[in-house]
Order: C-alpha cells, then sequence, then structure tokens
C-alpha cells in the first residue's frame, strides 16, 4: 500500500506526466474523430479524410473556412490538437504574428464572452512560428477531448474573422481570398 504521504507526492502538479493506456487514447481519438466527423456531416468541413502523419500520427485534412485545405494532428501521448503551418508567410517578428499572440492571451482572459474563451483549467493554447509559418496548438487537460477539438476549431474560426477584418490583404495575398 502506497502511504498517503507517497501518493501526494506522485500526484503533484511536478510528478511526470502519465501516458495514457492504449484502450484511454483509443478512446480519446475516437472523440476526436467524431467530433470532426459531426462538423463534415453538417457541411462545415469538406473532402473530410483522416491520414497518418510523417510521425505517424492521426492527421484529419479538411476543406474549411476560405476553401482552403487544413490539417489537424492529434498527439495523445501528449495531450495536443495542432493546426501545422496554418498561417504561411509570417515572420516571428512581425506586426501580424504579435497580434496573433495577443489575440490568443484576449482567448485566455476576460476579454471574451465566456462561450468564446480558452479556460485555462481545462487547456493551453500556444502559437508557433517556424520558417514563416504560423501553427496552433492547444494542450488538452484532464482527457477533455470534446472541449478541445471545440474549443480549437472556434479558435480558428475566431483567428479568420479577425484576418478577415484586420488583415484582409494578408488574406488576398496568401489564400487568393477575393476582396469584398
Amino acid at each position: 500500500m502506497i502511504s498517503p504521504k507517497r501518493r501526494a507526492r506522485n500526484t503533484s502538479p511536478s510528478a511526470p506526466k502519465r501516458r495514457p493506456a492504449p484502450g484511454a487514447a483509443q478512446g480519446s481519438l475516437n472523440v476526436v474523430r467524431d467530433i470532426l466527423q459531426a462538423y463534415a456531416d453538417r457541411g462545415v468541413f469538406r473532402g473530410f479524410s483522416e491520414i497518418k502523419s510523417r510521425q505517424g500520427l492521426p492527421t484529419f485534412r479538411f476543406v474549411w473556412l476560405i476553401q482552403h485545405r487544413m490539417e489537424l494532428t492529434v498527439d495523445i501521448p501528449r495531450h495536443e490538437l495542432r493546426f501545422k503551418q496554418l498561417l504561411p508567410g509570417v515572420a516571428a517578428r512581425s506586426p501580424l504574428y504579435a497580434e496573433l499572440k495577443d489575440l490568443l492571451r484576449d482567448l485566455r482572459g476576460g476579454n471574451f464572452p465566456e462561450h468564446r474563451r480558452i479556460d485555462p483549467r481545462r487547456a493551453e493554447v500556444s502559437c508557433s512560428s517556424q520558417r514563416g509559418f504560423v501553427s496552433i496548438s492547444l494542450t488538452v487537460k484532464d482527457n477533455e477531448y470534446a472541449y478541445g477539438v471545440n474549443r480549437i476549431v472556434n479558435l480558428v474560426h475566431e483567428l479568420f474573422v479577425h484576418l478577415r477584418d484586420a488583415w484582409p490583404d494578408y488574406l488576398v495575398e496568401h489564400f487568393h481570398v477575393a476582396q469584398e
């Protein structure tokens, strides 16, 4: 039997993350798959398919928003949902990237209505810029994949609404969106 003192130490925030059991991992992936399929069934996503990434991770491809193919990779061991290379042509030190980071910070805070926020107790969102491409990641806490999928889909939608309002020339140049 593990003493209460030892049990408390094993559950501390500094304790290493436990990998989900294989059955739990498959269950989490099924949650993600089912929610994304529901978006496709409702006509939100088109051309919906599942592939394996180069790293062997499940990746979902679909056309969405500005008629652009997107890929959402699911990394269950890392509890991560990731839109890799979502935005091309964005340098790490550019005003657009700075504004994107501000938007993500606002979505974690109180500047948006609660139903549009990302609750930091349930998920953490981040972005990165590598070789001029921005990727968006959401790390799910406590196995809340349904919440995570909903939040990352809403986040990307929010991002493209912001781009349409504040950076329409960027959308024209990189996604060939017609100017209104």
